[in-house]
């Protein structure tokens, strides 16, 4: 919002023009206008107005519509974070309800006005002399986020029209809807007001709400579906201010273990040292007795659960919660967290709190977690975890679609309590099972989030290690047992391994002088017990699997698909759900059950594990390894099977059953009005063969082969797509070449697709053209007596023979790849999970 700055006392108004300028002073009870213009009603003196006492206090001036603040102190650090206090309803949308900005800020006076500006934290001098500290703070820029005129200035208290700093776009909301392609907003000061329900002030720290409106003439889809009127688009935002605090000590981040930091560049520091500095996120914990082993807190981690929660699930979540005091007790402390009902009354956006959020959408979404880090030092103050309402339908979509091969006990999950199960009605009508599996995910769902808010990031190794660490994401144990289904350990039951070494790390107090090789003898235990932590571009660090490995996981997750996927059908439907229901998610978790198994036997692929390694603080452990080529040559061969037609293949029996959802039904009839099996095949064969053709995967394949003999090549993995797609005799049924024609197709697209891929490495780039241009001359002599199959081989052909005409002329290719219609039954958005 542009604001007019107010004119000084005495300036003179520009000629011509009306009234620029209005002063208020504290007791004033008039206005003074230029050239005789009638004068509005005054505004309210601030005698009259009511105050509001806290760290910055308030005046709430209803009669203006403004909100006039009193400077609590001038060149001082204060920490101000921007919420959004209401959820902008759609998944798309590109943030949650809770904290979306954070600054630390200054009060500045400039005559009549007050400069609200925000400290840039990225560069600092923490050490030297005075002159260099002020030296970096002069080398970067500041941002000015507010510029408040002065409404009184007596005894020693500056108070302002705070306005223009609360009524703009605080939390850069239009920014966060265009990234999410969400349309071209503009914040509508018209259209916006203060919220007073909830604006109060304490000792240390002090909230304002607002209503904030953003209008735009061409909305996206996803946001425009939840918005009531077609071009407005209003939540509540809400603005706290913190003291400062003082006397925390930081804690240095370690690369060797994924405890979260906050990061910035010391200019202080030895010349021959790199700047970069890093300090993790932690709560402030102490003892309460610093002398013991094990001690209670002197002031506990209190989170306060949402009353909006399901009872059943929000018990579920505070005993994932607590799981967490199993580490901390290994950190020295008894108790270290508690988990509290929020009172009725408790303002969830209020920074003193660490509230857990349940958040409503319109379709499935990302729990996450969002907390109030003090930028100076990492010290965590406050969090919003934000737990999605709606993805724990997912986990119950889970169990209907392995419910027609589950054994007759549902399959026999463990709880961790047993009063998770005394749950209200409407879970006691589910199957036991399915309640058991959603209550237990929530726990460990609970412990995950809440674990980003303690400071700690993911670790998507922990499969490597049984299950060490609730920061990966949970994926569901389930396992071919007697040719059933068994989910008898679907989830975790408490925290892992790993997590008890992140704990440690951030948490356990050290004497003086002992923190550095106290810290380094956590990490130095961690790696002695094979516990993996590893960079994220590493091939191990991968998302929902539970393998050991990429070819355990590939094989059982093909087994439990093919067990699911026979046993697929009505019985999973509830009383009185249309058949049509069947072809929902349910079905894609199914027929798409093996692709994160897939995405993690393609990081092998032309991968090379990386070590995170420091100098001087172990000794054995190779920054880089070679992946065997057995390993690879193996995990190829798992990931091809995916491609033979017998396994891309529905059953007749389902594929009868398929009808459309009443839900959808519309006069004109639909495209899906028929299943198309085929389009799902070419959905699971892309999410193989488009990887494997990755430009990158073709270059580091090139590179690698040069440096470790024998090794699985480019040229290698080439001929075996070939051998699995274009140079497999079509036999069998009319559905089996169908489905091979499938395959052949996604292959000689994503080929073509690497083959004019200018950024990837020659060598393969021509290796790749020269199979097409042989592939194409094998082509023009092929016959078939299916007149399809003649069709699709001359077709390909010439489609080749144009391609390789300009391979890099995007039109030679795009008709082709870009047109393919793959949307038309996709992959369900989103992880499942």
């Amino acid at each position: 919002m542009r604001m007019r700055r107010q004119a000084k006392p005495g300036a003179r108004p520009k000629a011509g023009l009306p009234l620029l300028r209005s002063v208020l002073l504290a007791g004033s009870a008039s206005l003074t206008l230029a050239f005789g213009t009638p004068a509005p009603a005054a505004a309210t003196p601030i005698s009259q107005l009511e105050k509001t006492e806290g760290y910055v206090p308030f005046y709430w001036d209803a009669a203006d519509g403004k909100v006039l603040i009193e400077v609590p102190a001038f060149d001082e650090d204060i920490l101000y974070y921007v919420s959004a206090a209401t959820n902008p309803g759609s998944v798309q949308a590109g943030f949650d309800r809770g904290v979306i900005y954070t600054a630390v800020i200054h009060f500045e006076r400039s005559g009549d006005q007050v400069i609200v500006n925000q400290i840039n934290t990225d560069y600092r001098a923490l050490d030297g002399s005075e002159a260099l500290k002020q030296n970096v703070k002069d080398s970067f820029p500041t941002s000015v986020l507010a510029v408040l005129p002065v409404v009184s200035d007596s005894g020693g208290r500056v108070v302002v029209d705070g306005t223009p700093l609360f009524m703009r776009d605080a939390g850069y909301v239009t920014r966060r809807l265009k990234r999410s392609g969400q349309g071209d907003f503009k914040f509508d000061p018209a259209k916006s007001a203060f919220y007073p329900k909830r604006m109060k002030a304490f000792p240390e720290n002090t909230e304002i709400e607002t209503v904030a409106s953003f209008t735009s003439a061409a909305p996206g889809v996803a946001v425009s579906e939840v918005m009531p009127a077609p071009d407005i688009f209003t939540i509540r935002v809400h603005h706290s201010f913190l003291k400062a605090p003082t006397g925390y000590q930081p804690r240095a981040a370690d690369p060797r273990i994924g405890v979260g930091g906050v990061e910035f560049k010391d200019f202080s520091r030895p010349i021959d040292e790199s700047p970069v500095t890093e300090w993790v996120r932690r709560w402030r914990l102490e003892k309460k007795d610093p002398t013991a082993a094990m001690s209670e807190p002197v002031e506990p981690i209190v989170y306060y659960f949402d009353p909006a929660m399901p009872d059943p699930l929000r018990k579920a979540m505070k005993e994932g919660l607590l799981w967490w005091n199993k580490a901390f007790a290994k950190a020295g402390f008894i108790n270290a967290i508690e988990a509290r009902d929020a009172p009725a009354d408790m303002d969830p956006m209020d920074i003193r709190y660490a509230y857990v959020l349940w958040i409503q959408r319109d379709q499935r979404g990302f729990s996450s977690s969002g907390a109030f880090i003090d930028p100076r030092t990492g010290e965590v103050l406050g969090s919003k975890t934000h737990m999605d309402a709606y993805r724990v339908r997912t986990v119950a979509n889970y169990y209907d679609a392995y419910s027609g091969a589950l054994p007759e006990d549902g399959g026999g999950i463990t709880v961790v309590d047993p009063s998770l199960l005394l749950s209200q009605e409407a879970f006691d009508s589910m199957p036991k099972g399915q309640r058991d599996m959603s209550l237990l995910r929530q726990a460990v769902l609970s412990a995950h989030e809440l674990g980003h808010t303690l400071g700690f990031g993911h670790n998507w190794n922990a499969n490597m290690n049984d299950r060490s660490s609730v920061m990966e994401y949970p994926v569901p144990r389930v396992r071919v047992k007697d040719g059933k289904l068994d989910l008898s350990e679907a989830f975790m039951t408490s925290i892992g391994d790993y997590d008890s070494f992140m704990v440690r790390y951030a948490y356990t107090p050290f004497a003086e002088g002992q923190e550095e090789a106290g810290l380094d003898a956590v990490i130095a235990e961690m790696r002695s017990q094979g516990v993996m932590f590893t960079l994220g571009s590493d091939p191990r660090y991968a998302w929902y699997v539970d393998g050991l490995n990429p070819a355990e996981e590939l094989r059982n997750m093909g087994a439990v698909r093919d067990v699911a996927l026979a046993s697929y059908g009505p019985g999973m439907l509830k009383k009185g759900e249309p058949y049509g229901a069947m072809r929902d998610l349910r079905l894609w978790m199914i027929y798409l059950h093996e692709q994160y198994a897939i995405e993690y036997g393609l990081r092998y692929i032309g991968g090379q594990f990386q070590n995170i390694v420091v100098k001087g603080k172990e000794t054995g452990l190779p920054p880089t390894e070679f992946i065997p080529a057995e390993e690879q040559r193996e995990i190829l061969g798992l990931l091809l099977d995916v491609l033979e037609p017998g396994h891309l293949a529905m059953p007749e029996s389902l594929l009868a059953q398929l009808a459309p959802s009443p839900g959808e039904n519309n006069e004109d009839m639909s495209d899906d009005a028929v299943f198309d099996q085929l389009r799902a095949a070419r959905i699971l064969a892309a999410q193989v063969l488009e990887p494997l053709f990755d430009g990158d995967r073709a270059s580091r394949m090139i590179a690698l082969a040069v440096r470790q003999p024998d090794t699985l090549t480019f040229p290698e993995m080439v001929d075996a797509v070939l051998a699995n797609s274009w140079k497999v005799n079509p036999s069998g049924s009319a559905q089996d070449r169908a489905l091979l024609r499938v395959v052949q197709n996604v292959a000689m697209l994503s080929m073509m697709k690497l083959g004019a891929d200018e950024d990837t490495a020659a060598d393969a780039r021509y290796y790749v053209l020269d199979q097409l241009g042989r592939l194409a001359e094998d082509l023009n002599s092929r016959t078939s007596s299916d007149p399809l199959t003649s069709a699709f081989y001359r077709e390909s052909a010439r489609q080749i023979e144009r391609y390789l005409e300009d391979p890099e002329a995007p039109e030679r290719i795009m008709p082709v790849w870009g047109k393919e219609p793959r949307s038309r039954f996709p992959a369900p958005p989103g992880p499942p999970l």
